[in-house]
């Protein structure tokens, strides 16, 4: 494996991990505010991104390289209300997508096929986490603040996490 491939990979692991640490924040916050069904909607969120990085290490490992792990950087953030931690989630879906792109760019560049195919993945993952981001916004503009209860309620009964 070419040695930036490598090198992008495994800082995805880290990425992804952090990823459930920044979800884990949106989690406490709504835990604190009793909004259940948002807590349980990013405490998945949380569990999928902590599955997408065994997902790069497995990959790494299938291909023989070694995992280096490294510190995971986050500072527990303290938001101001619902609408700054869903337009936070999309932020960083978006930023996730371009990492992902980064890679897959990088994988092309040195013809690494079995990178681009396993990056086929969350290449469409990351759609999907756009378009929940999203939609989670869309649904908190038209009911705004008042209406955080019933989205609470939705979110509560979500499918959405489960494979």
């Amino acid at each position: 494996m070419e040695k930036e491939i490598y090198a992008l990979l495994n800082q995805q692991i880290n990425k992804e991990f952090q990823s459930a640490y920044i979800y884990l924040d949106f989690y406490n916050f709504f835990e604190e505010k009793s909004l259940d069904g948002f807590s349980k909607w990013y405490k998945d969120q949380a569990n999928e991104e902590i599955g997408h990085a065994w997902r790069f290490i497995t990959y790494l490992h299938d291909r023989d390289q070694p995992i280096k792990l490294t510190p995971i950087e986050h500072d527990s953030q303290n938001y101001s209300s619902v609408k700054e931690i869903l337009d936070k989630g999309l932020e960083h879906e978006q930023y996730i997508s371009n990492c992902i792109r980064a890679i897959y760019a990088q994988a092309d560049a040195t013809k690494d096929f079995e990178t681009m195919n396993f990056l086929n993945y969350f290449l469409s993952e990351q759609i999907e986490e756009e378009v929940n981001a999203r939609n989670l916004i869309a649904k908190y503009n038209f009911v705004g603040e008042t209406g955080v209860l019933a989205m609470n309620g939705l979110l509560q009964n979500s499918k959405d996490h489960e494979g």
